[in-house]
C-alpha cells in the first residue's frame, strides 16, 4: 500500500537519501550519530568521578532507569557466560543499546525504526554470528571448533553435524527476522489502534510499545549470549576435566 500521509523527517535530512526505500538506512545513520554523541556525553559525565554514580539518586531519573537495565543485562551475561561475562559484556551491551534505541525510534512521530528494516536486523544478526564464531574458533582452534558440531560422537555425529550446520548458518537470518517481525507487528498495531481512538488509546499503547521494544532488545542480547556460550563452552568443560583428574 502506498503511503499518503506526511513525509518522514528522516527523508528531509540534507546529505541523506530522500528515497523512502532508504528510510531505514537514514534512521540507522541518525541513530549511530545519536549514540555516539550520547557516549561522549556519558564519558564526560564520568570524568567527574564514578563515585558520584555508585549511589542511585533518590529522584526518578533516566540515568537510574538505564542503570537498572544495564545491571540486569550484566546479570544475564553472568548467568549465561559465567567467568567470561566481563570479556563479552561490551559487545552484548552495544548490541542491546543499538537495538533498544532502534526499536524506540519507531515510536517517534514521523520517524522510522531501523529494526523495521530486514537489512538492518539481518546485519545485526551477522555481527552477532561473526562475533561468537570468532570466539568459538579462538576457544577451540579451527579444527576443534569444527569437531564441536559432531556433538562428541565422532564419525557417527556427521548426520547430526549436517543439520546443526544448517541451523547454525540460518541463525543470522532467524535473529534478524524475529526482531524485524516483532517490531513491525508492534508498530503496526500501535498505528491501527491509535487511529481508532486518537486521544485515548495512544498513551497506554505508547507505554506498551516501550515495554515491547525493551523486551525485544533484551531478547536479541540474550540469544547472542546463549550462542556465544554454546560456541565456547567446551573449552571450560575441558579445563574442568583436567582439574578433576
Amino acid at each position: 500500500m502506498e503511503h499518503h500521509g506526511p513525509i518522514s523527517w528522516l527523508l528531509l535530512i540534507p546529505g541523506l537519501s530522500h528515497d523512502p526505500k532508504w528510510i531505514g538506512v537514514n534512521a540507522s545513520l541518525v541513530l549511530f550519530l545519536f549514540i555516539t554523541l550520547l557516549s561522549f556525553a556519558g564519558r564526560a559525565a564520568l570524568k567527574g568521578g564514578v563515585a558520584n554514580f555508585i549511589v542511585p539518586s533518590p529522584k526518578a531519573k533516566l540515568s537510574t532507569l538505564l542503570d537498572l537495565m544495564i545491571e540486569s543485562l550484566h546479570k544475564m551475561c553472568q548467568g549465561t557466560l559465567g567467568a567470561h561475562a566481563d570479556e563479552h559484556f561490551p559487545f552484548v551491551a552495544t548490541l542491546f543499546i543499538f537495538v533498544w534505541f532502534a526499536n524506540l525510534m519507531g515510536l517517534i512521530p514521523l520517524a522510522a525504526s531501523p529494526s523495521a528494516s530486514l537489512y538492518t536486523t539481518v546485519a545485526l544478526g551477522l555481527a552477532s554470528f561473526v562475533y561468537y564464531n570468532v570466539h568459538g574458533i579462538r576457544a577451540h582452534g579451527f579444527v576443534g571448533y569444527c569437531k564441536h558440531f559432531l556433538m562428541g560422537m565422532g564419525l557417527a555425529g556427521i548426520p547430526i553435524a549436517f543439520f546443526e550446520l544448517i541451523s547454525h548458518v540460518l541463525r543470522p537470518v532467524t535473529l534478524g527476522l524475529r526482531l524485524n517481525l516483532n517490531i513491525q507487528i508492534d508498530h503496526m498495531l500501535g498505528t491501527v489502534f491509535g487511529s481508532m481512538a486518537k486521544y485515548i488509546v495512544p498513551v497506554p499503547l505508547m507505554i506498551f510499545g516501550i515495554v515491547v521494544c525493551t523486551i525485544q532488545a533484551f531478547l536479541f542480547a540474550t540469544l547472542t549470549s546463549v550462542y556465544l556460550q554454546m560456541a565456547t563452552e567446551h573449552e571450560d568443560h575441558g579445563h574442568e576435566g583436567e582439574h578433576h583428574h
